[in-house]
């Protein structure tokens, strides 16, 4: 447990830093320690697109083996619903984050601008938004004309990123956010940002089971008593993923909740694994508010409908491409937020700190609602034709 709260505990005392101590720490310093920030995330920029290619590529191609109507489904569904869970929280935020009291209407300070001790930059080799739709074609060929070369590379592409986020980044990812949060220190904008994250952290958690309610309501087939049968049986689950913060380490416990719910193990067994990383719709309502916050608290305001659409198509796509680790959501779409949105890096190092904080509650929201999920497609896909003729191939994939 004590590792598994580990990154939490770093990122504590690397906010705790800047906020308590910053008037008593040098201006060159905070300047070091920008300069760090800054050439981690022109590297990462550089990078990222090659291990979203991967991601992207290694997940698609591994449902290889199932039947491909149960491919299409449910990659059609996932996305469906990631983009709908996406865009109601644009709704929510739109309406409800501009009358809360972001406090930072104060102009600040041109003398109190924190500047990096070096200025560079290192041109992008591939946009991140063409390696998702390369990705993503590259993926689906090879799922439906399996290749086991192709598969070696890919599955090899995809070790080497994770093992590059896992034992390079993650260790440093505090010092990354840690000069980010100076600037904003020194420029004195830090300490009114998180006293507005309050507010925004319990409007995150509402929207959350409110959707998860929801979910279940039209899982039960709008039958009250059988909504709360349903939630009460996948508790198990939410709490695992509160406690351990991932959605992997829970998938058991899902497994065996979301059995208890539909009544099957073979869906159960299959349709846990296949969404466990790709469908998070904790993650898409709570990334989404907290996008929107931190546009208003830099006076950015709620982008426009074509704007969003835009951001939502992609980030949609880019969740079929999100590592198995702490903030692999925020760290794939970080490139979205500043292409799109308008985000700065401060604003990009920001978001993922606050991000991480929140993640307990967003990874027990993603577990709860794939339990619901399984419940919906399992009705949707046999309700179809076809399924009766692939159903003897999938029990032997089961």
């Amino acid at each position: 447990m004590l590792k598994k709260y580990r990154l939490l505990f770093a990122l504590f005392v690397t906010i705790s830093i800047p906020l308590l101590f910053g008037d008593y720490i040098p201006y060159e310093a905070k300047s070091f320690f920008y300069t760090i920030s800054v050439v981690v995330k022109t590297f990462l920029t550089l990078i990222l697109p090659f291990f979203v290619f991967s991601f992207l590529a290694h997940s698609l191609i591994s449902l290889k083996e199932k039947a491909i109507f149960f491919i299409v489904m449910l990659l059609v569904m996932v996305a469906t619903s990631n983009f709908t869970a996406i865009f109601t929280a644009y709704g929510i935020g739109s309406l409800v984050l501009p009358i809360f009291d972001m406090q930072m209407n104060k102009a600040i300070d041109a003398s109190l601008e924190l500047s990096p001790m070096v200025q560079f930059s290192i041109p992008q080799i591939i946009a991140n938004e063409n390696a998702i739709i390369i990705g993503i074609l590259f993926g689906v060929f090879f799922a439906v004309k399996p290749n086991q070369k192709v598969e070696k590379v890919v599955t090899q592409l995809k070790n080497i990123s994770l093992t590059f986020l896992k034992k390079c980044f993650m260790p440093i990812l505090p010092l990354f956010i840690l000069g980010f949060l100076f600037k904003l220190e020194h420029e004195d904008m830090l300490d009114r940002i998180f006293s507005s994250y309050g507010p925004v952290l319990t409007l995150i958690v509402v929207a959350q089971w409110s959707y998860i309610f929801l979910l279940y309501f039209i899982a039960a087939k709008f039958n009250l008593k059988k909504t709360f049968e349903y939630i009460k049986n996948i508790i198990p689950a939410t709490i695992t993923g509160f406690s351990t913060i991932s959605s992997a380490a829970t998938m058991p416990v899902t497994i065996a909740c979301t059995e208890r719910n539909l009544q099957s193990q073979k869906f159960a067994h299959m349709i846990i694994p296949a969404t466990a990383n790709i469908h998070t719709l904790g993650s898409a309502l709570g990334i989404t508010l907290t996008a929107l916050a931190t546009l208003i608290a830099f006076d950015h305001g709620i982008p426009s409908f074509i704007t969003f659409l835009i951001f939502a198509f992609y980030y949609t796509m880019s969740k079929f491409a999100v590592a198995g680790i702490p903030g692999g959501v925020i760290i794939i779409i970080s490139p979205l937020l500043e292409s799109y949105l308008g985000f700065s890096a401060e604003m990009v190092g920001l978001i993922t700190a606050v991000y991480l904080l929140f993640d307990p509650f967003g990874t027990s929201a993603n577990v709860t609602c794939n339990g619901a999920f399984a419940i919906i497609f399992n009705r949707v896909y046999k309700a179809q034709e076809p399924h009766k003729i692939l159903d003897r191939g999938l029990q032997k994939n089961a």
